[in-house]
């Protein structure tokens, strides 16, 4: 494991703190890994947006 330091607002720490519980590296690694995937899927749909294929579709759904 990597330790990294991050710097947040008091308000926003004392956020993390009450909904994290015991575990800051644990919830912050999963929040971090949630902001990732959203990102990712972002990208794949606006990817997908440009670049569609109908024809494709029409064939593969019977449209």
């Amino acid at each position: 494991m990597t330790r990294l330091t991050v710097s947040v607002p008091d308000a926003l720490a004392e956020q993390i703190k009450l909904a994290a519980g015991d575990n800051v590296s644990a919830w912050m690694a999963e929040a971090a890994r949630d902001k990732m995937l959203s990102e990712e899927c972002k990208a794949l749909a606006a990817w997908e947006k440009t670049n569609r294929d109908d024809g494709w579709n029409a064939e593969r759904w019977g449209e």
